[in-house]
């Protein structure tokens, strides 16, 4: 499947008059994964990523969780994110613990060497996937600035808005985000144990800013201002 039909901000990047030849040049092997454990792909899978751009998110949910001396740090990633599990086997002085997980039904497509070698007539397209990695980096440091809020309320009221900046639908009664978030899910990325999280969402939705309607959270309410977060 070629990557322009999947990925329309790949797609847009370039000129109408090109993307016949581009979808042919961009076509991709796309692997399938349900929900539960992802070990990382298959060694032959990622023997063959390597050497290209990696593996692209298409479509779905991947929670990637590390642990380091007992705590746990998670991100969650989607459509248009890239993966390279294999720099995982980077040497490290600390004992690191990774786990992935599927959250929603996910496709990935192999941007593998002989794939960045048909692409790179269009080298705007490299420098989009290196735009996104770089982009993903800023929400990891995002997301421990607010690991760093004392509260879990207010932890878990700023994740739940930096996630609407990317997965976000506005309706009337407040912006909704159709992802699978459940108590445990969100207890990995705000860094929590699972009960305290199931209070902290009991108190956010007693104070209407937070309500869960079928698989949809909806935010209600104005946006965090940060001169009225606590210090």
């Amino acid at each position: 499947m070629s990557v322009l039909d999947v990925d329309a901000g790949l797609a847009e990047l370039v000129p109408a008059e090109q993307r016949p030849q581009a979808r042919q040049a961009t076509g991709a092997t796309i692997l399938r994964y349900g929900t539960g454990p992802w070990r990382e792909a298959e060694r032959d899978v990622i023997e063959r990523a390597r050497g290209g751009y990696g593996m692209l998110v298409v479509d779905g949910l991947l929670l990637r969780r590390v642990g380091v001396g007992g705590r746990h740090a998670a991100e969650l990633l989607g459509p248009g994110d890239l993966l390279r599990p294999w720099q995982l086997d980077a040497e490290s002085a600390l004992d690191v613990e990774w786990t992935w997980r599927v959250v929603s039904p996910t496709r990935i497509a192999m941007l593998d060497a002989r794939w960045m070698a048909r692409a790179a007539h269009w080298p705007q397209l490299g420098a989009e996937l290196a735009g996104r990695a770089m982009s993903r980096a800023v929400r990891l440091v995002t997301s421990m600035a607010i690991a760093q809020q004392p509260k879990l309320d207010m932890r878990l009221w700023l994740l739940f808005w930096e996630l609407a900046d990317r997965y976000g639908r506005v309706h009337p009664d407040g912006i909704h985000l159709e992802l699978p978030l459940t108590h445990e899910v969100l207890s990995h990325l705000a860094g929590a144990r699972r009960p305290s999280v199931s209070g902290a969402l009991t108190r956010l939705a007693q104070d209407g800013r937070l309500l869960r309607s079928g698989r949809h959270w909806v935010l209600s309410g104005e946006r965090p201002v940060p001169d009225a977060l606590p210090v």
